[in-house]
């Protein structure tokens, strides 16, 4: 509503301000297009009760991007964990923008879900944590291949932007190139915007995709300096290194799984 009335005074104060308005609206709404939600879960029980619950919940969440409510749904596996792993599991469920997130469960659907579904999710499962990321950068993706290598970052205060630069402009051609000859699927960046804050352990993570585990690589693949010197002609990979570090601290890395999902097809 209050979108509605800031377009009609604008329109009132003359063409141009209205279009300057529809400008900074377009901006402001694909400044946070395509949202992810991440919700981590660590199992009470069995762990093919909890997996037979989620089979459950897959049925809904395919009612959700039937209605156009959500992009996709990922059930994902965290590998090497143990008894003191703080999740085995996370949900990534990828909204149109922030209007859909906000309207997770429409009530027509709401009303689908029973109280003893809930019961036995609650059971299966405890609900660790909920992110809420954006996605500055990203290659070219139709659907999040088998493994994915996640590195969570930690990016000073006053750095993002100069980060995001890096990683546009040294970082993404290469990963492209990476993916031009097969050596990777996808990659990407994600920014997180709930919980916000310079106090968090991370505030950013990369998403490194491979189709088949034997290409799975924690350092830089082999033949990478090759790619470097290829799309980055004349420049200093010990300078590219040492720029990176000064922007972002790399906290931690893990190899995630995916095991089901719904998405278009």
């Amino acid at each position: 509503m209050k979108t509605l009335i800031s377009l009609i005074s604008a329109l009132q104060k003359g063409p141009f301000v209205c279009f300057l308005f529809i400008v900074l609206l377009a901006y402001n709404t694909a400044m946070y297009a395509q949202i992810t939600k991440i919700e981590y879960m660590k199992v009470k029980g069995s762990t093919a009760d909890y997996l037979e619950i989620e089979k459950v919940w897959k049925s809904i969440h395919q009612a959700r991007l039937d209605k156009g409510d959500i992009y996709a749904w990922y059930l994902i596996g965290k590998h090497f964990t143990g008894t003191a792993s703080e999740y085995e599991y996370v949900t990534v469920t990828v909204f149109p923008s922030l209007f859909e997130l906000n309207n997770s469960y429409p009530e027509e659907l709401a009303s689908t879900v029973d109280d003893a579904l809930l019961e036995k999710t609650t059971n299966a499962r405890d609900l660790i944590r909920t992110e809420i990321y954006d996605t500055p950068l990203i290659t070219e993706i139709i659907h999040l291949p088998k493994y994915l290598n996640v590195s969570f970052m930690k990016v000073s205060q006053g750095n993002d932007n100069a980060y995001l630069e890096l990683e546009k402009n040294i970082w993404k051609p290469i990963h492209e190139k990476l993916i031009k000859e097969g050596i990777k699927s996808t990659w990407s960046v994600y920014r997180q915007l709930y919980p916000g804050g310079y106090d968090a352990q991370f505030n950013y993570f990369t998403v490194n995709g491979f189709a088949d585990m034997k290409k799975v690589s924690f350092e830089p693949p082999e033949g990478w300096e090759e790619v470097f010197s290829i799309v980055h002609q004349g420049k200093d990979i010990d300078k590219l290194f040492e720029n990176t570090n000064q922007l972002r601290v790399l906290i931690k890395t893990e190899l995630w799984e995916l095991i089901d999902s719904v998405y278009p097809k």
